[in-house]
């Protein structure tokens, strides 16, 4: 990876995204709980229930997702390794508006209500941790909001790819290869556009040659290069 797109992937730490994880160390918050296996696929809660316990993801994956209207999937957020979920409607005692699904062999933190309102009060580190994740996903869906009004559709599929080059990418023969296989059903469903604009924009995006597959993996021949695409992607119609 050359040092362009070292800075450009980079840039893309700095700010919120639709992959949910704790930066920061959160051994604070494991000790508390206890872990469980759930399989892929695994409806952990759905809208209207009151979570009885927030949950760390130790290993695997939980998404966050609804229906619409017309019956298609749209999701939110991919909580990843070392993400909190659920902390706040279990807190506060709030029913869910999303479900919270599995998307692979996932392995839980389970924390019960009493347990982290009695650690909260006797450590005010482990205090920030929780609201750390909070505002987290405050901010993240904050971005998600201003994306949806101020960009095309372009503009987000770019975005997306940056994001999981930013989590999953690898330097691949000078290129970065993402890790992680996702469908462009699955990208249509993240990003809120039907699979046909999706199809389109891969296909405009690959006749650029700014990016390829290889094994049914995703590759940005250069983030520089893609990064400043996105930049120009809002002059381009729909």
């Amino acid at each position: 990876m050359n040092k362009d797109q070292i800075e450009a992937k980079q840039h893309y730490t700095e700010y919120p995204t639709r992959l949910l994880y704790l930066p920061q160390d959160i051994k604070r918050l494991e000790k508390l709980g206890v872990v469980r296996h759930f399989p892929k696929n695994f409806v952990l809660i759905e809208p209207g229930e009151v979570a009885q316990y927030c949950y760390i993801v130790q290993k695997g994956r939980i998404i966050t997702f609804e229906f619409t209207p017309a019956g298609e999937e749209r999701v939110y957020n991919f909580m990843e390794e070392n993400s909190l979920l659920l902390e706040a409607n279990m807190l506060m005692e709030q029913p869910v508006q999303v479900y919270f699904k599995t998307t692979k062999p996932t392995d839980l933190i389970c924390i019960d209500r009493a347990v982290l309102l009695k650690a909260m009060q006797e450590d005010m580190k482990l205090t920030m941790d929780v609201i750390s994740a909070i505002s987290y996903k405050f901010f993240s869906s904050m971005d998600q909001i201003r994306q949806e009004c101020c960009h095309n559709a372009t503009w987000k599929f770019c975005n997306l790819l940056l994001i999981f080059a930013d989590r999953f990418g690898k330097a691949y023969d000078g290129k970065v290869l993402i890790e992680e296989k996702v469908s462009q059903q699955m990208l249509s469903n993240l990003l809120g556009i039907n699979r046909v604009t999706v199809v389109r924009i891969v296909k405009e995006l690959k006749e650029l040659n700014l990016i390829e597959q290889v094994n049914g993996f995703y590759c940005i021949r250069e983030i520089a290069k893609l990064k400043e695409y996105q930049n120009k992607a809002d002059l381009i119609p729909v």
